[in-house]
């Protein structure tokens, strides 16, 4: 079978669509399984072209390339990605992400890895992000098959884009295996590069309102004036240069708390790097109000960070009993948390093994197999239109 992948997301491997294809590739790359694949990218990204086993690479220019790369975008969605599937006889065609063609009329899977653009205030954006979104949605009803990242995901797929439960398959993600627990010379180094000092509290995963980080801001704030030592907040990511209502001033809090002192701001850091930060830190906090998967608590546990995540939406899903499960705007009971784990090591060392065995449940190579039985049910054409 041909099977053509979109490769939109191919230059920014560090984002969540942009991992989800890279790790899929690569596995389906590594695994010889009698398929053949086309790796479609357009050209306005101005990609490096792979060289993969199994792999076709194929990269398709648009009229709008160096002009307009959001005209780009949609041309090479609705035009250029359909052009590449008729020339080289795709027999099927996987959108990993929320934008199939709206036309196309082989069979196509597409994963939606969440709704947040069309369900969380703050997110929907100008008029021209709305015409996309619906024209999204409108493609995602007739794509054959729908791969949702979560239950979660699925739920809301179902009750907010009218598709049918059987038409949409839940297939999880995993964290890169290179995030493991880091030796304790690693964990040094990386403190001692940041100037930070040990216990500290660590986040990552965006500053979008919805990913709630003030909350962790103000229970760590509480937790700290417990505690008869110093403890630091790290917070590494890049941080928005203008303060938006998708983008809270974090700043802000940390002053109307007054533990400026204690709080590092790392901006973004490398994948070894977050690793050894989540290897040493006492908790991982992630108290987000909404996620189609939530990657980084499930990140944290396979580095044996003890993980601290809200239960709503997908994150409870993926944490299980991996981790603590809290409301995302209880603050009692963040603080109450905090103040525990940072006073008490046999508890923070019951959740870092109950992390770890959590995070093992999860893999590329399972998610990857997954997908290819999906690919292989060989379903017939578009859904009715």
């Amino acid at each position: 079978m041909r099977i053509a992948i979109s490769g939109m997301f191919w230059t920014e491997p560090h984002v969540g669509s942009g991992q989800y294809l890279h790790n899929l590739v690569e596995q389906f790359a590594a695994q010889p399984n009698g398929h053949r694949f086309i790796l479609v990218i357009p050209r306005y990204l101005k990609p490096q072209k792979p060289s993969l086993p199994h792999f076709q690479t194929v990269v398709m220019p648009t009229p709008f390339d160096g002009r307009n790369d959001n005209l780009a975008k949609v041309w090479f969605e609705q035009i250029s990605l359909g052009q590449v599937c008729r020339k080289l006889r795709a027999d099927l065609v996987h959108v990993p992400y929320f934008g199939a063609p709206r036309y196309l009329r082989i069979p196509t899977v597409v994963t939606v890895h969440d709704l947040i653009p069309l369900l969380v205030p703050g997110n929907r954006g100008s008029r021209a992000v709305q015409m996309y979104m619906r024209l999204a949605s409108s493609s995602a009803r007739q794509a054959t098959k729908i791969i949702a990242d979560s239950q979660h995901t699925k739920d809301d797929i179902v009750k907010h884009l009218n598709i049918p439960d059987e038409r949409i398959v839940v297939t999880h993600l995993a964290a890169a295996p290179t995030l493991t627990p880091q030796p304790r010379a690693a964990i040094q180094t990386t403190l001692e590069r940041f100037r930070l000092s040990d216990p500290y509290v660590f986040y990552i995963g965006g500053f979008q309102a919805h990913k709630n980080v003030a909350m962790a801001i103000r229970a760590f704030a509480r937790a700290r004036r417990s505690l008869d030592r110093r403890v630091m907040l790290v917070i590494a990511g890049r941080l928005p240069t203008s303060q938006s209502p998708l983008f809270p001033d974090i700043h802000k809090v940390i002053l109307e708390e007054q533990i400026a002192a204690d709080v590092a701001l790392l901006g973004p850091v490398s994948e070894d790097e977050k690793a050894a930060l989540m290897s040493g830190c006492h908790a991982f906090v992630y108290p987000s109000r909404y996620e189609g998967f939530g990657l980084p608590p499930l990140e944290a546990m396979q580095c044996g960070a003890p993980t601290f995540a809200s239960s709503t939406t997908s994150v409870g899903e993926v944490v299980g009993d991996g981790g603590v499960q809290l409301p995302p705007d209880d603050l009692a009971a963040w603080t109450d948390a905090l103040t525990r784990v940072l006073r008490d090591e046999t508890w923070r060392a019951q959740l870092s093994a109950q992390g770890l065995q959590r995070a093992g449940e999860f893999s590329w190579q399972t998610t990857a197999t997954q997908t290819l039985a999906i690919y292989e049910q060989r379903p017939a054409g578009r859904a009715p239109q």
